[in-house]
């Protein structure tokens, strides 16, 4: 049986594949030498209220770790692939609050707790592209709530000099201990309308993706490694 088939059948072993790899991260987060930007502007926006906190499904790894816990907590969005499953597990041992988003069903119900947990003062943290991509595309979700919430928007990414690039539809990247690397968070300064057009919600996604692909750039340069 396959690892997938294996993961979509069992919960524990979802959790024990978790307990390791949350195990492995928190060793590379206190190895590597980081440089750091961005952190006294999301601080500020916190002690404001929630943010909207997105990101490339790429950069996913080191984004638990190096969220501010003690600022404030943040809640992500879990899909019920295995692969979800498995990130989901992961990121709540890193101190995440995953929020389940179902496939083959409405997730009006889903959006609605959402809407509801940005209004009572929790922050989100999504996948601009995920969980399935495609690679690279923002999608609409991170737009639909901070335009109906009227929170700000924070894009983030990270990069390390030494890093593995699995062959998965995102190249998702696996960083390696000891060795150097950066990450950062940007606030988002496009103005959000309160009433949308189809041509503003895509022009909204396109300028998302350009300012994630644009904090992506800054960090793999300030970690040294090639583009």
């Amino acid at each position: 049986m396959s690892l997938r088939k294996r993961l979509e059948n069992s919960d524990t072993l979802a959790a024990a594949l978790a307990w390791l790899l949350a195990g492995y991260l928190r060793l590379c987060f206190r190895t590597i030498r980081w440089q750091k930007s961005g952190l006294e502007e999301l601080a500020s926006a916190l002690r404001e209220g929630p943010i909207i906190l997105v990101l490339w499904h790429q950069r996913l790894m080191i984004g638990p770790s190096a969220w501010p816990q003690d600022l404030a907590e943040l809640y992500t969005l879990r899909d019920p692939s295995p692969a979800g499953r498995l990130s989901s597990h992961t990121q709540t041992r890193l101190g995440m609050r995953p929020v389940m988003m179902h496939a083959n069903a409405s997730n009006l119900a889903a959006s609605r707790k959402i809407l509801r947990l940005i209004r009572e003062g929790h922050s989100l943290g999504l996948t601009a592209d995920g969980p399935e991509g495609p690679a690279r595309e923002a999608k609409q979700a991170a737009v639909e709530w901070a335009r109906a919430t009227g929170r700000p928007v924070f894009v983030f990414a990270w990069s390390a000099r030494h890093t593995i690039r699995l062959k998965t539809w995102d190249r998702l990247m696996i960083p390696l201990p000891f060795s150097r690397g950066a990450y950062g968070y940007r606030r988002w300064e496009e103005p959000i309308g309160r009433r949308l057009s189809p041509q503003a919600y895509a022009d909204l996604r396109q300028k998302l993706s350009a300012s994630l692909d644009e904090i992506a750039r800054q960090m793999d340069t300030a970690a040294s490694r090639s583009t």
